[in-house]
């Protein structure tokens, strides 16, 4: 009796170890989206007509900013601290205006 129960305790505990690995396998597969269709569902958002809308918008939105800081840079009269203020606001909106740009 204690042999069978020994042999019903074991199996038991295999049928368990493989339900979690199974369940660990299949949670890793749909984060990679191998499993869940995730990868089909990204491309079909970034086919989308919103979605490249958005950055249609962000980029028109950077290169007016950019505009609009390099009218005020024209101007003589600045001192050192606001020009090298308005440069570097440059400088970091054509960072954010290539990296919408490689978006589209």
């Amino acid at each position: 009796m204690d042999a069978d129960k020994k042999l019903l305790g074991t199996w038991w505990v295999w049928v368990v170890f493989l339900l979690i690995a199974t369940g660990i396998v299949l949670f890793g597969l749909n984060a990679l989206g191998l499993i869940g269709q995730t990868i089909v569902e990204r491309k079909v958002f970034e086919n989308s007509y919103q979605y490249s809308e958005a950055r249609k918008t962000a980029v028109a939105m950077y290169e007016a900013q950019l505009a609009e800081i390099q009218q005020k840079l024209i101007n003589q009269n600045l001192d050192q601290n606001t020009r090298n203020n308005l440069e570097a606001q440059a400088s970091a909106i054509r960072i954010r205006l290539a990296t919408e740009r490689s978006k589209q």
